[in-house]
């Protein structure tokens, strides 16, 4: 038997058995739910206010956190998928929308009272760096700080959304 032959037999008696959700995932547990967001996006001139609706489920088996968010005034329906990275000690976070929207995020975590995810952008015809940072008020409210970076600049503040829990 020749050692391709023996490492496809060895294989085939593996048995794959689903490992738990990892215990990181509990760090989000306060997106759980029904929420009403009241958001003011920071780019327009001036300032603009609105309200949409956000829900987090989990999924996978509690291996990923699936968050949609509507924002019924301007036909807008995004999702955002995240889940703990075991082999990168970090989570990993992944948003689209039907604008054609969409943003790879990574966090390490909770630091300093805030849980904060970075990463490359492409929205609204522009690519920029996104910095999203959440912070707990109560455990029926949260908000959440988006930042935006293009090349060398500055973080420029982008939006903030208070989410407050549905009854």
């Amino acid at each position: 038997m020749s050692v391709s032959e023996k490492e496809a037999e060895t294989s085939a008696e593996q048995e794959f058995t689903r490992p738990p959700a990892p215990e990181k995932m509990r760090d989000l547990d306060f997106l759980l739910g029904d929420f009403r967001a009241e958001w003011t996006n920071f780019t327009a001139d001036p300032a603009t206010t609105g309200t949409a609706a956000w829900n987090t489920a989990s999924t996978f088996h509690g291996h990923a956190y699936e968050m949609t968010q509507r924002v019924e005034a301007h036909d807008l329906t995004g999702r955002f998928v995240v889940q703990w990275v075991e082999s990168e000690s970090s989570f990993s976070g992944y948003y689209y929308d039907d604008w054609g929207n969409r943003t790879l995020l990574t966090s390490e975590g909770w630091q300093d009272g805030y849980l904060a995810f970075t990463g490359e952008c492409f929205g609204f015809g522009k690519s920029f760096l996104l910095k999203e940072q959440y912070e707990i008020v109560d455990e029926k409210h949260y908000v959440k700080r988006g930042f935006i970076k293009f090349d060398e600049g500055d973080w420029i503040p982008a939006d903030e959304v208070h989410c407050h829990r549905e009854a």
